[in-house]
């Protein structure tokens, strides 16, 4: 999961270049160390009902995980039986990812300059990704939805799965607790096909590609 950096007075002043490479140091640290830490089991059996059967995802599948961090859950995809290949532009945890679960593939790659070509996946997941933290109708955010969708085949699924205990606390140098109806507003603007739930503190939101 990417960790959601704290959006600070000072930082509001810096260059996009400097916000970003203040962002990757710290994204960098955190990785370097192991990053989340996680129980396979507990994580499979989530994810086994909430994203697999929920999404109606089949074995062999090809799913793109964005902002995969240390490679753990796109680890985990793949003892699913999904072809399973992660992303993330931080160095630090795709280099974690590439030594401790190998059997993977991974690229250091920002999210708006993916390296696959359009139409290629049959999901694209988002676990914890920093673009959903904070407000979802911003244009950064929905165009990231718009995005990352395009990378979908016809009939693929967007999926993204976000801590919030849906309070809609937006405390300064905070990650915001969205609400159900702050992510329904989010994925009811494409005018497609759209899920949103919550299970165990984790909001499941879904948005499929029209089949063509």
């Amino acid at each position: 999961m990417a960790v959601a950096v704290a959006r600070t007075q000072e930082q509001a002043s810096l260059t996009e270049n400097e916000r970003l490479a203040r962002g990757d140091a710290l994204y960098n640290e955190f990785y370097r160390t192991g990053g989340w830490k996680y129980s396979f089991w507990q994580e499979y059996w989530w994810h086994r009902r909430h994203v697999v059967k929920r999404f109606g995802l089949r074995r062999g599948m090809r799913i793109l995980e964005v902002a995969c961090g240390n490679g753990f859950h796109t680890h985990l995809l793949k003892r699913m039986g999904f072809e399973c290949t992660g992303v993330d532009r931080s160095r630090e945890g795709i280099a974690w990812a590439q030594g401790h679960y190998p059997r993977s593939t991974y690229y250091r790659a920002d999210i708006d300059d993916l390296p696959f070509a359009r139409g290629t996946f049959d999901a694209v997941f988002a676990r914890g990704c920093s673009r959903y933290h904070y407000d979802l109708m911003s244009v950064e955010a929905l165009e990231t939805t718009e995005n990352l969708s395009s990378y979908l085949k016809p009939g693929g699924v967007f999926i993204m799965v976000i801590v919030s205990d849906l309070s809609g606390r937006r405390e300064p140098d905070k990650v915001w607790h969205n609400t159900l109806d702050d992510y329904r507003r989010h994925f009811s603007s494409f005018g497609r096909k759209w899920s949103v739930d919550w299970a165990d503190g984790m909001a499941v939101c879904g948005l499929w590609n029209a089949a063509q």
